[in-house]
């Protein structure tokens, strides 16, 4: 079937792989995290909301992205031949997972070490001799390069299924599930563990490998079509309340003795909380956020339109421009919550005016 182009889509997008740069930024300046360079820790009350930006983040855009993936992968595979659906996601996804692992993992740690540890190893050394090869934030297309084969597997069930949008009761029981189910991983697998040499963080993924089920079945049965304004903003006010109220209040009881610890795993209430938290408010601002996109953001200009055409771009690209850049302000010395509100325009800016840049390579337009 053809659909019309949904621009709102498109502009989520944007904001998606904004969130996804300064998620990592907001580590590199004191949020609880891993990211390849870290300045500083926060302390109260920065602390806070530098943790409830990226835990809410955490929540819902990764697993977001997997199902609008989804959503367009279930209309690619419709229309092309094996052969050429094949072909096309190796090109889209396989070469920039290669680049990054082989050579921008490299540049990423090199750039650390070279120009903030001031180690003198080349960055030839980085990539031959000490061989940091790794897939990095490109996890993401590394999982989704898997899930897309899996469709291939077993599209004849997936993209015959039929079943109208759900309602209220269906879509919170659903997060209630995937929220125990993450909690049970993480009796065992803590948060911040990922199978070795995959960077796939386990305790993350039932919700990547529900959500990309759900983008197919949504674009099979219109699901979109079903989400309005109206909607939207119910669920959107109700994650702002998750959010605003509830994140804070179970994040001050939870961690005034022990920290972030006990919400990361083990039979703990933390660990519990967090897990149904997270579900719930990632559900409810995945369609909160594609309501209200489709009446405010559902059109696109000529910058919109280069900023849409460079999202994925900047997510293969942005890891060694954030570590690049913070190596530059080292000595820029101020509150890190504060360099971090100073630096984020200027790493969007140059993310996404490099990825631009690459777009126009008539042998990397393709691909990126």
């Amino acid at each position: 079937m053809t659909k019309a182009r949904l621009y709102y889509i498109d502009n989520l997008r944007i904001f998606l792989i904004s969130l996804v740069v300064l998620l990592h930024l907001n580590i590199t300046y004191g949020a609880p995290g891993d990211w390849y360079y870290n300045e500083s820790s926060a302390e109260m009350p920065a602390l806070l909301f530098q943790a409830m930006f990226n835990i809410t983040n955490q929540a819902f855009f990764m697993g977001m992205f997997f199902m609008i993936s989804a959503y367009f992968t279930a209309g690619s595979i419709q229309r092309k031949s094996t052969g050429k659906f094949v072909t096309d996601r190796l090109i889209r996804l396989g070469i920039p997972l290669a680049i990054f692992y082989f050579i921008l993992q490299a540049l990423t740690v090199w750039i650390n070490y070279h120009f903030i540890r001031n180690d003198d190893a080349s960055l030839w050394n980085f990539i031959w001799k000490y061989r940091v090869w790794g897939f990095g934030p490109l996890w993401f297309v590394e999982a989704l390069l898997i899930f897309t084969f899996l469709l291939l597997i077993f599209r004849r069930s997936l993209l015959n299924i039929r079943i109208s949008f759900p309602g209220t009761r269906l879509i919170i029981l659903s997060a209630l599930i995937v929220g125990l189910i993450q909690f049970l991983i993480r009796l065992r697998f803590h948060v911040g563990w990922s199978i070795p040499h995959t960077n796939l963080q386990l305790p993350f993924f039932i919700q990547y490998i529900v959500l990309f089920v759900v983008g197919i079945i949504a674009y099979q049965n219109n699901w979109l079509d079903s989400i309005d304004f109206k909607l939207g903003k119910r669920w959107f006010i109700f994650a702002q309340i998750m959010i605003m109220i509830v994140l804070p209040t179970f994040l001050y009881f939870g961690g005034k003795e022990n920290g972030m610890d006990p919400f990361l795993g083990g039979m703990t209430w933390q660990n519990f909380a967090w897990a149904i938290w997270e579900q719930v408010t990632g559900f409810a601002l995945i369609i909160g956020l594609l309501g209200l996109a489709k009446k405010y953001a559902n059109r696109q200009g000529k910058l919109a339109k280069a900023l849409s055409d460079s999202a994925y771009g900047v997510f293969v690209f942005h890891a060694p421009i954030i570590v690049g850049i913070s190596a530059l302000l080292v000595g820029f010395s101020v509150p890190q919550l504060l360099k971090f509100v100073i630096v984020a325009p200027i790493a969007m800016l140059v993310a996404f005016l490099f990825a631009w840049l690459i777009k126009q390579l008539p042998l990397l337009k393709r691909i990126f």
